[in-house]
């Protein structure tokens, strides 16, 4: 994988890991366009960076929570978190193939920027005087149970992990805030998971031991694209809630269609 098309990629995922415009979607398309064959593997590596800059964003949230786990006064958020991690471990294990076939399919990826897209237009307005209290008095157990049902469904491209579970937090009297807050910690297990398993594969030590390069750089690239774009999403999502994001998926998605049917993609 030559620099450029790395960091392309770490800046593709760096910033659509964290806006709800999904990165697998955005990989599908940037992968057809610079006809990277590896990108698949060089995206979860690079949730690295992305791990990175969730922790750095978070630290003081992160080690808030550690410090207090060793008190003993927030086992019920680690569970909570815990709950809503299950479904999508669950749902990758038993179809990993099934969602592996999916990658690389652009009608996919049409179809689901649309099916999320409108919801996001139609429900994702920001909820002024919602629930705004500490996650671990605003997230009950059956929300964090619903959100990681939700959270499953982004194993498939162009859905958006940080879109669905944050609108599910925002319809279910979230404040944008908190359900952000929620979704980013949710994020981390996940991330850590996809990226460990695809570190220690076969593909994964490959890929690394050929492109040593490729993947310091472009897990620089989304470390700081990625802490830029959390800040982002947190503030605009706080005004305007997810319909700008909504209608960007749906307008990406005519525009892809239109691409398709004239042959270009």
């Amino acid at each position: 994988m030559s620099i450029i098309d790395a960091i392309i990629l770490g800046l593709v995922q760096g910033i659509t890991e964290f806006l709800p415009i999904s990165s697998s979607g955005h990989l599908v398309i940037v992968s057809h366009i610079l006809g990277a064959n590896n990108a698949f593997t060089f995206d979860v590596l690079l949730n690295f960076g992305s791990l990175l800059a969730l922790i750095i964003y978070y630290r003081l949230r992160i080690w808030s929570i550690i410090v207090r786990i060793f008190s003993g006064k927030e086992w019920l958020l680690v569970a909570k978190v815990v709950v809503a991690t299950i479904p999508a471990i669950f749902l990758g294990l038993v179809f990993n193939s099934q969602i592996e076939q999916l990658n690389g399919m652009i009608w996919v990826v049409i179809a689901t920027l649309i099916i999320i897209g409108i919801p996001m237009i139609i429900m994702g307005k920001a909820n002024d005087g919602a629930d705004n209290r500490e996650i671990e008095k605003s997230v009950g157990w059956r929300l964090a149970l619903k959100t990681g049902i939700t959270q499953a469904f982004a194993l498939v491209p162009g859905v958006s992990r940080s879109g669905i579970t944050i609108l599910t937090g925002l319809r279910n009297n979230l404040s944008a805030e908190r359900a952000a807050e929620f979704s980013f910690l949710l994020a981390i297990p996940i991330i850590a998971g996809a990226s460990l398993k695809m570190l220690v594969s076969s593909e994964g030590i490959e890929f690394i031991r050929n492109n040593s390069t490729a993947f310091v750089i472009g897990n620089v690239v989304c470390f700081i694209s990625g802490t830029l774009a959390i800040n982002f999403m947190i503030k605009l999502i706080e005004k305007r809630g997810l319909k700008d994001f909504g209608w960007y998926r749906v307008i990406l998605a005519a525009i892809l269609t239109v691409l398709l049917l004239l042959g270009i993609l």
